[in-house]
Order: structure tokens, then sequence, then C-alpha cells
């Protein structure tokens, strides 16, 4: 049984009943959780409470044991891990030199999201190169990479507000989407792929 998953599960639906309750006793006009201008006061307690479920679902799945014993039976190519080191390298530097040019180029210039577009861009970039490699992708950074993407997205289309509903939305379509990717090994440790 996994414990972690359990505890959480149990905290996302406590969570969900929490903001729940509050959306039924709070007025309507107050502000709970806005998407663009509409007050979408069920959402975190929908998505939480989907979480808090698939979490407990997941909890006594014996298949993560297996996995891990999988993964520490594996061997380390030194190969794949000097070709992760280099595409890291590369990947840190892409950012550096974008980092470096939107601080000197006059924020009035640049439209709002293209930052986030392009640090999205370079992280998947780094795991689609990865995964075309045969290297195990990294799981944080795909998610961050795609979160970083439609953020940006979002942001050239106007709709700042919706960060908190599109991480909402990733990290729990990551977490129904984790086993099958376990399954698959296509996350993990570069080094043991």
């Amino acid at each position: 049984m996994n414990k972690s998953r359990l505890i959480w599960g149990i905290i996302c639906l406590i969570l969900a009943a929490v903001i729940a309750v509050l959306s039924i006793v709070l007025p309507l006009d107050s502000p709970v959780f806005y998407g663009g201008e509409y007050n979408l006061r069920w959402v975190p307690a929908v998505v939480l409470g989907i979480l808090g479920i698939v979490l407990l679902a997941t909890a006594g799945s014996g298949g993560q044991a297996a996995a891990e014993a999988k993964q520490l039976a594996a061997v380390q190519d030194p190969e794949k891990v000097a070709l992760n080191k280099r595409l890291e390298n590369i990947g840190w530097g892409l950012f550096l030199i974008m980092l470096g040019g939107f601080a000197l180029v006059p924020d009035e210039s640049v439209p709002k999201g293209l930052w986030s577009i392009g640090v999205g861009v370079i992280m998947l970039g780094l795991n689609l190169t990865r995964f075309y490699y045969k290297i195990r992708m990294s799981g944080f950074t795909t998610v961050l990479g795609i979160l970083a993407l439609l953020g940006g997205i979002a942001e050239l289309l106007g709709f700042t507000s919706m960060e908190g509903g599109l991480l909402l939305i990733i990290l729990g379509a990551y977490l129904l989407l984790k086993p099958w990717f376990e399954q698959r090994q296509l996350f993990g440790k570069a080094e043991q792929s």
C-alpha cells in the first residue's frame, strides 16, 4: 500500500469538501475562483475531488513496488548518461540565452506570455529529444513544460487568470496517466534508460 497516495487522497477529498461547503455557504458574488470574468467556484472542488478519488484508487496498487524493483535492476548506460548530460547543458544554455534576451529587450516590445511559451518549448524540446534517443524523460520538466506552454498561450489570448485552473487540470491529468507512463517506463532517471 502506498501511504503517501492514501494520505494525499484523503487530504484532497477533505479540501474538496471544504471548498464545496464554502462555495455553497458564501454569497454568489464572493470571489472564490475566477477564470477570466467568470466565477467558476465549483472547479477547484471538482478537480480536487477527482484527484482525491484517483489517489485513493491507486493507493493499493502493487504495481509501484514492481516498477521500483525493475528500476533498481536497470543497468546504467554510460553513453546515455553522457548524452543526457549534454542535452541538459544545451537546455540550460538555451534557457539562459532566452533569459538574457528578455532582460535586454523592453517589456513593451515583447507580448505577454512569450516568456512562458519559450520556457515550455525548451523543456518539452529537451524531453522530446530524450524520447527520440530512448532516454527516460523527466516527468517533472514535462509537466512544467506543458504548464508553461499552455499558460503562455492563454496569456497571449488574453486569459490572464487561467493559470491556476490549468495547473490543477494538468496535474490531475498527469496523476491519471501516471500508471500508463510507469508501465511504459517513459519517465524516470535518465541514467537508468
